[in-house]
């Protein structure tokens, strides 16, 4: 018997030697281990799936990876920038100047998003203090250095942004109460893409505003805008030369008070089949005056129409104002930007304006009054605004664009629109559209309205039909749907 069982034993032992080394290892270690190794190299790949998704994610650009969730959008960069910075062709260098730790988050977020638009674009931040003599490689005029200010820079052609041109304040005073109110702009992204604009351009058109005639000048606040996107302005006066300037991109004809002369009407003419352009803003004009302006108009389609329009749509004009007008926005690549973003253009007493017959010229209406409009053709000299029997019934055109050739026009038929009060009733809409003009002319699309962002609560522009809709809701209906809501809980109360 105990030979038969070591010969057992001894059979038995290469069965145990030959089972599998997982089998011995997990004897030795037991499943608890096994489990733990599990666990660790799972965690391992986990960690290494994450830290290649880091990776990735941060190459991506800042657009993809960061959302906008400002109310005013401050990071998201329009379709104008957009165009220009895929336009480049040459690097463009942004330089926050800020000292370290001090830099503004706002305006190096935005930088950011212009370098993920291109290549091109290269974002650095100079420490004036450690870099002391930075700027003295620059030829710049500079009286006051703000920190966080921007300098743009593009071979041997530099601008520099101040922090003041990025949030812009603005004082306006309560003549009701007489105190100041103070609001501020966020308008980096117009500052900036101008900027790069400037520096990227090889040639800077230049625009003429015509003088002699008793010409308004334009704003201070117009001739800043101007120079911001980059267009050079001269004044012009017919009297004095033979022909317009061949270096003039536009020229800007602003509210003449009289008539030019037949020798000054055929330079325009002449200009215009040349291929030049013409902004023109004018008053109210009584049937025979102005003759030889509007010689120049009708050789592009357009002639001034009578009297002075009073608007009986309630939703199309100002409350309390009937001719001061807010028009049907039409399409246009001019005034497409403002149709896009939602905003009214305000014409205080505007004046129609006719298509010519048998014209070789393309007109399109950029602004007009709805159907319910007439035209009074007393003028200034109307005694009602009522709609009375021989008032021109509606719609009118006020402002439009023509095309003859290469030849353009812009027409817009009141004098109020560049001004600063009646601009700031729209929010700036006004200057937009004269801006807008401007570019349009000068074949600069990709400039058309870049808006400034406001950092302040958003007033209201109501139409005489709205601010009748809400005086009814607020003092009418609300408080009636609480006194009755008050008299049906009394009432329950008392029969229970």
């Amino acid at each position: 018997m105990r030979l038969s069982k070591n010969r057992a034993q001894k059979a038995e032992r290469p069965q145990r030697e030959k089972r599998p080394l997982k089998e011995r290892v997990r004897r030795m270690f037991g499943k608890r281990f096994f489990a733990g190794s599990y666990s660790v190299f799972a965690a391992a790949i986990v960690i290494a799936i994450a830290v290649v998704l880091n990776l990735m994610a941060a190459s991506l650009p800042s657009d993809k990876t960061q959302i906008d969730l400002t109310d005013q959008s401050l990071y998201t960069l329009s379709d104008q920038t957009r165009r220009v910075a895929n336009s480049l062709t040459q690097d463009v260098t942004l330089y926050l100047l800020a000292q370290s730790g001090g830099e503004d988050e706002t305006v190096l977020r935005l930088l950011e998003r212009y370098a993920d638009l291109s290549s091109h674009i290269r974002v650095e931040t100079v420490d004036p203090n450690e870099k002391p003599t930075f700027l003295d490689n620059y030829d710049l005029n500079i009286e006051r250095l703000y920190a966080n200010s921007v300098l743009v820079e593009c071979g041997d052609k530099v601008r520099l942004v101040g922090y003041d041109e990025i949030y812009v304040s603005s004082y306006e005073m309560d003549y009701y109460t007489y105190n100041y109110t103070i609001s501020t702009d966020f308008d980096g992204e117009n500052a900036l893409t101008n900027a790069i604009h400037y520096v990227s351009s090889e040639d800077i058109p230049r625009v003429y505003t015509l003088t002699g005639h008793g010409e308004s000048e334009l704003s201070s606040s117009v001739a800043t805008l101007i120079e911001r996107d980059n267009l050079e302005t001269s004044t012009l006066s017919l009297l004095m030369i033979e022909d317009v300037p061949e270096d003039a991109s536009a020229v800007v004809i602003h509210t003449p008070q009289s008539d030019l002369s037949a020798e000054e009407a055929d330079m325009l003419i002449r200009y215009l089949d040349a291929g030049g352009r013409i902004v023109l803003l004018t008053d109210y004009m009584e049937a025979g005056e102005m003759e030889n302006l509007l010689r120049v108009t009708q050789h592009m389609g357009m002639t001034a129409g009578t009297g002075l329009i009073v608007e009986g749509d309630r939703s199309r004009h100002v409350n309390r104002y009937p001719y001061y007008l807010l028009p049907e926005v039409q399409s246009h690549a001019i005034s497409d930007p403002l149709i896009e973003g939602g905003y009214y253009v305000l014409l205080p007493l505007a004046q129609p304006i006719q298509t010519v017959e048998d014209s070789e010229a393309t007109v399109t209406a950029l602004l007009e009054t709805s159907d319910d409009a007439y035209s009074k053709a007393s003028g200034y000299e109307m005694t009602s605004t009522e709609k009375e029997e021989g008032d021109a019934e509606g719609p009118f055109t006020v402002a439009a664009a023509s095309e003859r050739g290469e030849g353009r026009m812009v027409w817009v038929a009141s004098a109020g629109l560049l001004t600063e009060s009646i601009d700031a009733m729209v929010s700036g809409a006004n200057s937009d559209l004269f801006m807008n003009s401007l570019n349009w002319m000068c074949d600069r699309a990709e400039t058309i309205s870049i808006r400034a962002k406001s950092l302040d609560e958003s007033g209201l522009t109501l139409t005489q039909a709205q601010s009748s809709f809400w005086s009814i809701v607020l003092l009418g209906v609300i408080p009636g749907v609480v006194i009755v809501t008050g008299i049906v809980v009394v009432m329950r109360r008392k029969r229970r």
